[in-house]
Order: C-alpha cells, then structure tokens, then sequence
C-alpha cells in the first residue's frame, strides 16, 4: 500500500514537472511557427525597400563590436575558430576585445590582435568598471587608483570608456571619454530569464536573434544620463554586446578519452567516461573540439544583436580608435536590418557640409541638420535630452531646418518591423556652440 502511495506520488510529481515544462514550452514553440517566421518575412519585405544614400560626407562606415570577450577571460573560451566565422558571417569588419586580466598587472597587447581573414581585432581590458584599450604596448596596473589609470592611458592617447552604465562610475572623472548607451547584458538584468532561455531552446539557431530580442527595452534611464552628462561636456556613447559566448552546455573529449562537460561561464560541470548513448548524442569535433553545444549566446548572434557604425578614413586600429573618440559612430540594431548607410550631418547657408556626429561646429556655421537612412524610417531629434520632434513613418530622410540654440542635438532612427516602432539606430550627437 505504502509502495502504491509512493508510486503515485511520483507519477504525479513527474506529470507536473512534464506539464510545467510544456507549459514554458509554448510560448516558444508559438513563436516558432507564427510570430518570427512573420518577423522574418518583414525584415525580409523591408530590405526590398533599401536605398543608396547619396551623402556629403566622404568617410567610409564600417561594422564593428566593442566589448568582445575571448579565451583570455575567465568566463570565456572563446578562440578566433569560434569569432572569425561569427563575425564574417554577420559582416563585421573589425572587433575591440575587452577581456578580464587575470591579474593585478595587465600586459598588453596580448591575446589576438591585427587583420584576421579581412577582420581587424584591438586587445583591450574590461576592468573596474573600464573599457580600455591603450591601442599600444604598456603593462597596467590595476592596484593604482582607477581615475589615474584613466588620466594614463587617455594622455598616451588611449581609450578609456565606462562599461554597464546602470552602476555607479566617477561620472565626473575629467579623462573618460566614451559611456555604453546600450549593453546587452544590462538589459536582461530587469526580467526574468527564464522564459525567454525556453523561447531560445525552442527556436534553436533558426530563430536565435528573434528570441534574444525579448530581452529588448529601451534603456531610457541610461539614455537620459547620457544626455545630461553631454550638456557639460562631450561623452562618446556606443554599445556593447558583452559577447562571451559562455552561456552554454557544451562537451569535448580529453585526451584519455573520457568526455568533460563545460557549463555557464566556461565553468566544468563534470568529467565522466564514455557511454553508448553519448556516441548517439556528440557529432564530430568541431574546430574548437566541441562534440556537443547546446547554445545561447553565440558569437554570431551577438554581433548580429547590435553593432557599432563607424565613420573613417581606413580599416586600421589608429584611424577607427581616432573616431571612435570624435564620436564618429552611431548604434544600430542588426536584427532589424543593416543601418549601413545612415548619416547625420550639418549643412550651412550654402548647403556646404560643416558637421558629421560627434563634431563641434559654431552656431552660424549651421543651417541644416540631415539625416539620411537607407531604409524607411521614423525620425526623432533630441536636444539637450528634449524631444524636438521628427517625421513620419516610412520616410527616408530627414531635415530640420527651424531656428536652432546651442547645445547638443542627436538622432534617433525606429522602424516598424515587429508591429510597432521600436529603436533601431541611435547616433552620437552634434554639438552646436
């Protein structure tokens, strides 16, 4: 009788924990057949509606990530078999790492550095609060306190910008240069994530880049202090995908032959010996001896998620890091479609170009402020954090010819892809003085 009881109990227990999981399931399986295929369809209508952009401005945009971890982090295992196909596949022409030391000295350059297969990579350091990339050969030391290491590197021309703006920085610090406006990672800390990680192992690489999109909102607190912080003085803002690739279930073979399961984080779960039903689950090796991934952050996804536009001379680190810190750049949302070819720009009495984002330009030097997208769009102009107004949806450019005052004035791009307008590109701002 007792047996009987115990037998039912956890026939029950096990029926609930199915149904539980069924029930997570749905959403994701939904999303599947109906709602991404559909989002496919119209990112795919939209590209059909893409058009050149004839613009003043004579720099060349290209595609990169900032924020990129590797091997050389403790939360990654990252090499260039997993980060060069991600990022050739997702058109991404050069990549700023910012891996952890392990240390209190950090020597660099280290790890991957120079033109890989057309993709040029920066080492650089996540520390402290910091994304640094010093762009030359020194050794830091992260025992010294954090404003002078910034007054170090950014006086021997380096790079020094603050990383997950939702904590607390030194925002007055003199030396930063650059804020993250948008982080991946900071932006699924304000949900629960365990429904969404159900909608990714439902949809499996097909549909990745759409379920990591339910982790999307607009990061409006960190935007705004963006903007108060530029009405004193000029902060670059750019994104970060914060792209690890570690949170995963993964297996290799050792050497001896047994198999070692590596969890979150690049953290070892277990290693254990071989049996017959791991040959029916493993393929082969991949380049990185990986028989068994079960993914959701991959490289490819990441760099596809958003992505950083620059404006510049030449695919070099010297010419990219130098614009970087003008301000050269916009963010853009990948997922939603290629902003290669939005500019935003000043014009003055005679039509002549005077500004691109992220320059300074003295008042009577400016009649016009343009932006030009490649694909139909709804525009927005922000001054000094105000919203200024902007244009219709589906329209391809935008012209704000009205009396203007000193002060900063950014652009913000939305497309209706997923039923709404949702923000799809962010510049930097043009200083008026």
């Amino acid at each position: 009788m007792v047996l009987k009881i115990i037998k039912r109990a956890l026939n029950l227990l096990v029926g609930i924990i199915v149904g539980a999981l069924l029930i997570l399931m749905v959403p994701g399986i939904w999303h599947h057949w109906v709602t991404y295929p559909r989002y496919d369809r119209q990112v795919s209508e939209l590209q059909k509606l893409r058009k050149e952009v004839v613009s003043p401005v004579k720099l060349t945009t290209y595609r990169g990530v900032l924020h990129v971890h590797s091997y050389l982090s403790h939360d990654s295992k990252g090499t260039l078999a997993d980060i060069i196909p991600a990022a050739k596949e997702d058109g991404i022409d050069f990549i700023f790492l910012t891996d952890h030391p392990r240390g209190d000295l950090d020597t660099l350059p280290k790890g991957y550095r120079g033109m890989h297969e057309g993709v040029l990579i920066e080492p650089g350091t996540e520390k402290q609060g910091f994304c640094t990339w010093p762009l030359r050969s020194t050794i830091i030391d992260w025992r010294v306190n954090k404003d002078t290491i910034a007054k170090n590197v950014v006086s021997k021309g380096g790079i020094i910008f603050y990383a997950h703006s939702e904590e607390g920085h030194n925002w007055s610090n003199p030396d930063y240069q650059g804020m993250e406006i948008y982080n991946f990672h900071t932006d699924t800390k304000d949900q629960s994530p365990i429904p969404i990680l159900f909608d990714i192992v439902s949809n499996g690489n097909k549909y990745r880049q759409w379920a990591l999109r339910q982790f999307f909102d607009p990061q409006t607190p960190i935007l705004a202090h963006w903007d108060s912080l530029n009405s004193t003085r000029k902060i670059v803002g750019f994104s970060a995908v914060d792209a690890h690739e570690n949170q995963n279930l993964r297996a290799r073979y050792l050497p001896d032959g047994r198999i070692q399961w590596m969890g979150n984080n690049a953290h070892p779960l277990d290693t254990v010996a071989v049996k017959f039903w791991h040959r029916w689950l493993f393929s082969k090796p991949d380049q990185s001896g990986w028989v068994f991934k079960l993914m959701v952050d991959t490289y490819q996804a990441s760099f596809n998620y958003v992505t950083n536009y620059v404006l510049s001379d030449s695919l070099t680190t010297s010419a990219l890091a130098e614009n970087i810190k003008k301000g050269h750049l916009f963010i853009a949302f990948k997922t939603l479609g290629d902003a290669k070819g939005f500019e935003y720009f000043a014009l003055n009495k005679n039509d002549s170009l005077t500004a691109i984002m992220g320059d300074s330009v003295q008042i009577d030097q400016v009649k016009t402020l343009k932006a030009l997208s490649p694909l139909p769009a709804q525009f927005r102009l922000i001054h000094d954090g105000k919203n200024l107004g902007g244009s219709a949806e589906g329209v391809y450019q935008f012209e704000w010819s009205a009396p203007l005052e000193r002060g900063f004035y950014r652009i913000e791009v939305n497309l209706n892809v997923t039923g709404k307008n949702t923000p799809w590109i962010y510049s930097n701002p043009i200083y008026i003085y």
